[in-house]
């Protein structure tokens, strides 16, 4: 079985599938309880999910799309894969919600 690379922080955006990524949704939501996600979520789904991932925002009733408020909105990120969502969530998404720093 051929081993998949792993990438690092700052490569690992640059190789988000086309199929995943900002804007996509799929069934399985975790709310992170927070305005943005970090760089070490998008990490870590490109390193383990070998199913569909993305991550979209939902804006609260305060965003203003005139001013893209971005800290009045809330992220989530999004998995076709139950178990891949499970993974992910124990691994980095806890450590990971609720942070407001971004």
């Amino acid at each position: 079985m051929k081993k998949r690379k792993k990438y690092n922080y700052w490569k690992a955006i640059d190789k988000v599938p086309e199929n995943c990524g900002y804007e996509k949704r799929f069934k399985y939501d975790i709310d992170m309880q927070s305005n943005g996600i970090m760089g070490d979520c998008i990490q870590w789904c490109v390193n383990n999910c070998k199913n569909k991932w993305g991550w979209w925002f939902q804006q609260t009733d305060l965003y203003d799309p005139l001013r893209h408020n971005w800290e009045e909105q809330n992220s989530y990120m999004s998995f076709e894969n139950k178990r891949e969502a499970t993974a992910f969530f124990l691994a980095v998404g806890m450590a990971n919600m609720g942070d407001h720093n971004r």
